[in-house]
């Protein structure tokens, strides 16, 4: 079945800056140079010292505004800032979340997205995690005519998800292809997060697993999936 990227309303929820594009940068790219749209919603970011580098609020904040404007998405917003929330999100009520994703500033409420890509709930982050399960609870069927009904729901690809108990199984496939070069160049832009170069989190290793994953179904560079809904 071929899906038609012109017609995708897109909401990607990422918990931090720079997840969204680890995990859906080559779909965000081929999505708006197809004439689809994209929206994000980011929850958190804080000051905290990291291992190879530093989260410092306030770059981090300009960073992802350089990211989206260079990706030209449709809306995005960044719900939770500072160190209160910030690899703390285990911490907020799940309800909490839940409503930031259903009725928030950029949310299924407002974009109406018919495609909706959540974090992997395997991470061994805290704050992915509390992101997934919320996520997926908004994305819940429910008979309710003033809700929502993503037709495709995903969960995407962590560069760090292969240390897990929890495997990531891909079943659904972006030929990215025409998009990895954009992809790489919004990663750098988070200059702060780039790192080493054999971490997961570097342009070079992001285009070794997209080949990973494209070899898989035939093409040169793809981004991997789980599907848990696809509505047809």
């Amino acid at each position: 079945m071929t899906v038609s990227y012109k017609n995708l309303v897109v909401l990607i929820i990422a918990p931090h800056p720079d997840d969204e594009v680890l995990g859906c940068g080559g779909l965000i790219s081929r999505v708006k140079a197809e004439g689809g749209k994209v929206h994000v919603l980011c929850f958190t970011v804080g000051d905290i010292k990291q291992y190879g580098g530093y989260s410092h609020t306030e770059k981090r904040i300009k960073e992802m505004n350089k990211v989206m404007k260079y990706l030209k998405v449709n809306s995005f917003n960044l719900a939770l800032v500072g160190d209160k929330y910030h690899l703390k999100l285990d911490k907020v009520p799940q309800k909490n979340l839940i409503n930031i994703i259903e009725k928030g500033e950029v949310s299924i409420s407002t974009t109406k997205p018919n495609m909706i890509c959540i974090p992997f709930i395997g991470s061994t982050n805290q704050d992915h995690v509390a992101v997934a399960k919320a996520s997926f609870t908004a994305c819940r069927p429910v008979k309710d005519s003033e809700k929502n009904i993503a037709q495709i729901v995903l969960s995407y690809e962590q560069p760090e998800t292969n240390w897990t108990r929890k495997r990531f199984h891909p079943n659904f496939f972006i030929d990215i292809t025409k998009n990895l070069k954009t992809k790489q160049k919004a990663l750098s832009l988070y200059s702060s997060q780039i790192r080493s170069k054999n971490h997961p989190r570097t342009p070079s290793i992001i285009e070794k697993i997209a080949e990973l994953r494209g070899s898989e179904i035939g093409v040169k560079y793809a981004e991997a999936y789980e599907c848990h809904r696809f509505i047809v």
